[in-house]
């Protein structure tokens, strides 16, 4: 697949640098810096004004509270929403929803989308969530004797996404997969992506190994539920005919009134709505 192999070529560190100098923490900070600058020299006092009051204002917006929920909205689906709502108003967290959707009966296979490594053996916290997601499921579910019958396959899916660690994100996450699962991993057939860099190129290659071992693309996919617009659409662009299982990404009611934790959450929204236009400019989603 030659786009495939062309994308493959991701550069990582300026893709992090745009993100951290566009609308993460490397936006305000370089304005402050440059206004304490320009208060010390004592000239540009109509930008320093402007850029203060710009920087300021967007401390203030990514740390308010209740921001994360504004810009969830449209990432969210119903049955996430819903899924929130239960796991604020009750004791016991659930990460996937219940009941499962009837799509699910059909699945072939299940997609399980990597976030990162931490070092060798770890994978992120939020890939770590999504293994939760992933042992909910096969443990709970009515089709746990279906799927250990047919050894259904999981596909995890994720490449060498930390230059200091020679381990890919979907390695690591197999690994802690033993840890969530237990030794019942077994009962299934465990596949691993180690190539891809982004959404885009999970589906991409996930194709390839489908193609390859002729599985029908009939799949669950699994991921957080503020990327699973972005991921069931990019998937759906490849051919997949997807069953979403969104797995909890965030609470909903937020921290403090002005808490950084919130600007946490707030980036990776802003990230998600950045995936979604570049996406649908490139042309690699199904709308």
């Amino acid at each position: 697949m030659n786009e495939t192999t062309q994308i493959s070529n991701w550069n990582l560190d300026l893709k992090n640098y745009l993100k951290e100098f566009t609308f993460d923490a490397g936006l305000p900070s370089i304005m402050l810096l440059l206004c304490c600058l320009l208060l010390w020299l004592c000239i540009f006092r109509k930008l320093m004004k402007i850029l203060l009051t710009f920087a300021s204002f967007f401390i203030i917006i990514i740390c308010f509270k209740k921001t994360p929920d504004y810009l969830s909205n449209f990432l969210l689906s119903p049955e996430s929403k819903k899924l929130q709502n239960q796991n604020f108003l009750s004791q016991k967290i659930e990460l996937i929803p219940d009941p499962l959707p009837n799509c699910a009966k059909n699945a072939n296979a299940i997609i399980v989308l990597g976030a990162g490594i931490y070092q060798k053996d770890l994978p992120s916290i939020i890939s770590q969530t999504r293994l939760l997601g992933l042992t909910e499921l096969l443990k709970e579910s009515n089709y746990k004797k279906q799927w250990e019958s047919n050894k259904t396959p999981i596909i995890i899916t994720g490449g060498y996404t930390n230059k200091y660690i020679s381990q890919s994100e979907a390695q690591a996450m197999k690994e802690f997969i033993h840890y969530t699962y237990g030794n019942s991993a077994i009962n299934y057939k465990i596949i691993t992506e180690n190539e891809s860099k982004n959404t885009y190129q999970n589906s991409a290659y996930s194709r390839e190994i489908f193609e390859k071992n002729n599985y029908n693309k009939n799949i669950i996919l699994l991921t957080s539920s503020t990327h699973m617009f972005r991921a069931k659409r990019t998937f759906e662009k490849q051919g997949f005919q997807v069953c979403p299982i969104p797995v909890t990404s965030f609470e909903s009611n937020g921290s403090g009134i002005f808490n950084f934790a919130n600007a946490v959450t707030t980036v990776g929204l802003l990230n998600e709505y950045i995936g979604i236009a570049g996406y649908g400019l490139k042309g690699w989603l199904k709308l």
